[in-house]
């Protein structure tokens, strides 16, 4: 297709569609958020008008694996397959399984089709390592949501894999570079600097599946969904870099502080036990992921059934000063559900005070639930309209296409 003319940045359309190929993690990790983590792209995509495809093609083997024990994709593949039909990509996925080596969804012939008329390939959290197809793309753009852990492996070459699939191997081969670390550049942003060009997006929330919503009762929870762990810490510059149980136990005691019911959903993905106990102790109700927020509807209908969110981010997020904001707590603003959750930095891009609301100690967090608990109803308006300036899908994309795309 090949049609490079945009619109200014901001605005919905473009003057001609683009042929787009999303890669990312929707079927190897089929739970319900990063099920929207991944689809909210090729959604988004498609409602600026443009061509788009999802190939997945992670050179991993399947981490949900069936009783057999013989490393079947098909779990994965059906979760995929269902998420398509559900929002109108039946015949536009593929699902390239490394173990097996076949593709599923769409032919390897189709998609190498699709491949060769393609103009842009969005490679979404290094998911995909490009082959020979994918380089011929004319853009090709890598989204780091993972910044500081991102950085921190390729400036060590020290990453979760080594090899072609390790975070060099994975960077390599992009003509545009993008991450959720915001503050990226900043004097007090740690995000380590290489010869990579990184510029600063966000993540796409689309509107018209995040319905605007009354339902302000100071009777419900504030929730969230979070991995206790999700994967071991890093070594940098002298320092450790850690995950969100760090962060956790430094507001473990907030109920007390507060007369906000917190309820978490806990996922358990390392080694490292959560504190059910102690948690429960201190007045969290903890609940199962799998089981309150365990598909792509389940998790909206969490969000949907609650007063707003609280939650923390990784230690990594914060002590890096990267800016990072969640896609999930961008899900529970477009809801109209407020949010008080750690700043990492993003309350330089992002209003705080209204419908949103950062932290950085257990009292600011005491403090933000009982504000918004003074006024649930104006707070929850505040919410939706952060989400509609600053996560449309349609605006996020469009920015990020022309400046990828522009000629």
């Amino acid at each position: 297709m090949h049609h490079y003319s945009l619109q200014a940045a901001g605005t919905q359309r473009s003057t001609a569609p683009l042929r787009v190929i999303v890669g990312g993690f929707l079927g190897l990790l089929p739970a319900g958020g990063i099920t929207w983590d991944y689809l909210q792209y090729p959604l988004g995509f498609a409602s600026l008008g443009h061509d788009v495809f999802y190939v997945e093609d992670t050179r991993l083997w399947p981490v949900y694996q069936d009783s057999s024990g013989d490393f079947s994709c098909a779990s994965n593949v059906d979760h995929l397959a269902r998420v398509m039909q559900a929002f109108a990509l039946a015949d536009r996925w593929a699902y390239r399984d490394e173990v097996s080596g076949k593709c599923f969804g769409m032919s390897a012939s189709r998609v190498a089709e699709v491949c060769q008329s393609a103009d842009v390939f969005v490679n979404i959290s290094c998911s995909t390592y490009l082959r020979d197809e994918y380089r011929r793309i004319p853009v090709r753009v890598l989204i780091d949501t993972d910044p500081m852990f991102t950085q921190i492996q390729y400036a060590t070459q020290s990453g979760f894999t080594a090899g072609e699939t390790g975070m060099r191997g994975l960077v390599a081969g992009h003509t545009h570079h993008f991450t959720f670390g915001e503050s990226v550049g900043a004097p007090d942003c740690r995000i380590p600097e290489t010869e990579v060009r990184w510029r600063a997006t966000r993540q796409p929330i689309c509107l018209d599946q995040w319905p605007h919503l009354p339902g302000h009762s100071p009777e419900l929870p504030f929730t969230t969904v979070m991995n206790w762990t999700a994967g071991r810490p890093l070594a940098y510059g002298g320092e450790t870099w850690g995950q969100k149980d760090v962060e956790f136990m430094r507001i473990m005691d907030l109920p007390r502080h507060t007369s906000a019911g917190l309820a978490a959903a806990v996922g358990q993905t390392t080694g490292e036990p959560f504190p059910f106990d102690a948690a429960t102790y201190a007045g969290w109700q903890i609940l199962d992921p799998a089981a309150s927020a365990g598909d792509w509807e389940d998790y909206r209908q969490f969000i949907q059934r609650s007063l707003g969110e609280f939650s923390v981010a990784k230690e990594t997020y914060v002590k890096g000063r990267t800016g990072w904001f969640s896609c999930r707590s961008a899900c529970y603003l477009a809801s109209a559900r407020p949010v008080v959750t750690q700043d990492t930095g993003w309350t330089r891009h992002i209003p705080s005070g209204s419908g949103l609301i950062g932290f950085t100690t257990m009292d600011e967090a005491a403090a933000g639930l009982d504000l918004i608990l003074s006024d649930p109803v104006r707070h929850g308006e505040s919410a939706r309209g952060i989400a509609e300036e600053f996560f449309d899908a349609q605006k996020v994309l469009a920015k990020m296409l022309d400046q990828v795309t522009s000629q």
